[in-house]
């Protein structure tokens, strides 16, 4: 293996530059730059799995697994590449994974001045594909330049996505039935859903209580539906006026859930993420 090492100064801020990278809307905008259709499926927690793959039109995904193994908000991120995913199989074993991993893929990103931002990248790849990864990956700061001068980032939506081998029936029943919506909706271990009413039509309205069990907070998270496709996509407006989306895709593994949500701008986008990825995460969860 070879390690190379390149790096950009961006204007922005860190937290913004994060944002391009564990962001999936982002993530796929300039990891083009490699090839068309990239993305990744998981989250990029400390310890977690990640998979970075392009799907087919059969909805299977090749590509390579990986592991979180450093996530520091907001200055490192450290992946390490384990084996390949080959139409959805995981091969870790093979000559062709051996070939590729293990490898470590490293993300630092260090302020430089008011509003500037080093993004250190180091990888290790097989040295046959040196000058085709660092080309790649000069083509890819590029494209993040450009994404970060052609969108608004303090109000774009907010992506977060989840797996879950239930189906797209049974999550949607999950998604729209009060009492299954108090099992899974809350971010916490000591935070629950006490009541939940929900009007599914268009125009309807939807209030769940978000309540601290030791009954010290409460609030009333409520919506209106904007769109309705039964089993495919969830649409509503928060009552602070915040647009939000959820769909679901069906796919051989089961069922990939894309969550959508304009951000408030009390709380960073990292504590924003980090709430609503949980509750997703409960929804998706088999029990």
């Amino acid at each position: 293996m070879k390690r190379i090492e390149l790096r950009h100064c961006f204007k922005a801020s860190p937290h913004w530059l994060w944002e391009m990278i564990v962001d999936v809307d982002h993530y796929r905008y300039w990891t083009t730059a490699f090839s068309q259709g990239s993305t990744f499926i998981g989250d990029w927690s400390q310890g977690s799995k990640i998979r970075f793959v392009m799907d087919d039109e059969t909805g299977n995904f090749s590509g390579m697994i990986s592991e979180v193994v450093v996530n520091d908000w907001p200055t490192i991120i450290s992946v390490k590449h384990i084996g390949l995913v080959m139409n959805g199989i995981e091969d870790t074993e093979s000559e062709q994974a051996k070939f590729w991993t293990p490898a470590y893929e490293n993300y630092t990103l260090r302020p430089e001045g008011l509003d500037q931002c080093w993004f250190i990248m180091t990888q290790d790849i097989p040295e046959s594909v040196e000058a085709e990864f660092i080309e790649n990956w000069k083509n890819a700061f590029e494209l993040i330049e450009e994404r970060l001068k052609s969108i608004e980032l303090t109000t774009y939506p907010i992506t977060i996505q989840s797996t879950s081998t239930l189906s797209s029936e049974q999550l949607w029943e999950r998604l729209t039935q009060s009492e299954l919506v108090k099992k899974w909706n809350f971010a916490s271990e000591d935070w629950h859903c006490p009541k939940a009413e929900n009007d599914l039509r268009i125009g309807g309205e939807f209030h769940y209580e978000m309540a601290a069990k030791d009954e010290s907070m409460a609030f009333d998270f409520w919506g209106i539906y904007t769109h309705i496709e039964k089993n495919q996509s969830l649409h509503f407006t928060l009552g602070d006026h915040r647009k939000v989306s959820i769909e679901l895709h069906d796919k051989p593994y089961g069922c990939l859930v894309i969550e959508r949500f304009e951000p408030e701008q009390e709380n960073s986008f990292h504590l924003q993420r980090l709430g609503w990825q949980a509750i997703l995460n409960n929804l998706t969860k088999v029990e």
